[in-house]
């Protein structure tokens, strides 16, 4: 059974280009599972000391000490085409990962 809402790739994309407005299907940021391990897609940068991003990935620690952040940094990019095209997980290209039968989308904000 497929797991992923998402049927094309500019039907993703096209929810994180633009002006970012969650009433008009423009989101900010997006926690998915893949593989057993949880992400976020966020549109900027979700900590005030990481260089300024138009993307950037992170993936959720499984523990955190008092203190910690929740997720930790996999990458910042530039263009969402950097992101499609640049970043792998577990060895698969994340335009890949994105439309993956199995990738769960978990949270849109």
């Amino acid at each position: 059974m497929r797991k992923n809402e998402y049927n094309s790739l500019s039907e993703f994309t096209s929810q994180y280009i633009g002006e970012w407005n969650p009433s008009e299907g423009h989101w900010f940021g997006l926690d998915f599972s893949y593989r057993g391990v949880i992400y976020r897609l966020h549109t900027g940068c979700m900590y005030e000391d990481e260089k300024d991003a138009l993307f950037s990935l992170y993936h959720k620690k499984e523990e955190i000490n008092h203190n910690e952040k929740e997720y930790e940094l996999l990458g910042q990019f530039e263009s969402m085409n950097a992101l499609l095209d640049n970043t792998f997980l577990n060895n698969t290209q994340f335009r890949d990962v994105i439309m993956d039968d199995d990738t769960e989308l978990l949270g849109q904000d």
